[in-house]
């Protein structure tokens, strides 16, 4: 069950954060034996059944409304009107068009960026197509090679080859010049550097959410993400840390295997050239690459951005 995205008129915390978000991988634990996970009492079933029948109702409650319940978009958003209307009740909201006057919207060609970057030596995801726990094990797929090879890897096209955010720590010296090429985002941020994400068509991210509130500023090419909410958490087989069994919502096979994620209500956008995506904490998403695409992770807002120190990974 997927939602359209209505219209919002026109006026409708730091690096720390950044490197906390590098530094778990976005929830990715590392190799290591978990503790056997004791069988729940009575009482804390009954009180989890309490919680999603809560969130069932408030979901019901909010389709009342196409404003309550829609995915809204919006243009020229103030800072003031992105905290009250979005931040602070943790809701998505595409902004189109915020970052359009970038120079990297033009200039990143993969060509530009093989010339700009030349052969530092980069560390990327590699080896995902063989196996489909890539995003929980990331530690197994870091790879290095010089950049221009990288980018002759992703205009290939395919999911093996991804530099993702979980590589930007090691990259940030390599990739610096390519800073000259953005700027900031006043309204919402400080002036922390964003997150690097550069694949080819067909890279993807499979269903999970983060522990942090993300602003996914869209460069070049075009990427689909099909967000869900917090409430629709029992029909998603949450079992690994932040991710879903399920993977994929738009996968025959996948919902063969989990037939409850089948009418998920999700919502679908698509993510073009100098837009910005907000996705709250819990917010569950997939990602999807339509064509060699870049884009930045950033999670430094002016407001305090809290929720992955006290997660209960289980």
């Amino acid at each position: 069950m997927s939602k359209t995205l209505p219209s919002l008129p026109a006026q409708a915390a730091d690096m720390a954060m950044q490197m906390a978000l590098r530094q778990i991988d976005f929830g990715a634990g590392r190799a290591v034996a978990s503790p056997a996970v004791p069988a729940k009492a009575p009482e804390d079933r009954l009180a989890l059944k309490r919680q999603d029948w809560l969130m069932e109702v408030q979901e019901r409650q909010r389709a009342l409304s196409p404003y309550a319940s829609g995915l809204l978009t919006a243009e020229n958003l103030s800072g003031e009107d992105f905290l009250h209307g979005f931040y602070a009740p943790g809701r998505p909201v595409l902004i189109k068009g915020a970052i359009g006057h970038w120079p990297a919207l033009t200039r990143w060609t993969p060509d530009y960026l093989a010339k700009t970057v030349g052969d530092a030596m980069i560390e990327y995801q590699g080896g995902r197509s063989s196996a489909q726990d890539y995003e929980l094990k990331k530690d197994k797929h870091r790879k290095r090679a010089p950049f221009r090879q990288f980018i002759a890897l992703a205009r290939k096209g395919g999911n093996d080859a991804y530099l993702t955010a979980s590589n930007s720590a090691a990259n940030g010296p390599a990739l610096q010049p390519l800073e000259a090429d953005l700027g900031p985002i006043d309204a919402y941020l400080t002036r922390a550097p964003g997150m690097l994400w550069i694949g080819g068509e067909g890279t993807f991210t499979p269903l999970h959410f983060d522990l942090t509130n993300n602003l996914l500023a869209q460069v070049t090419g075009s990427k689909r993400v099909i967000l869900i909410p917090p409430s629709q958490t029992r029909r998603l087989a949450h079992r690994s840390h932040v991710f879903s069994d399920v993977r994929d919502v738009t996968d025959e096979a996948r919902l063969k295997l989990h037939p409850q994620a089948r009418d998920v209500l999700r919502y679908e956008v698509a993510l073009s050239p100098g837009d910005l995506l907000f996705i709250p904490i819990g917010w569950w998403h997939q990602v999807r690459s339509e064509s060699f695409s870049t884009m930045l992770t950033y999670t430094n807002f002016h407001w305090a951005n809290v929720g992955h120190e006290n997660y209960p990974a289980g």
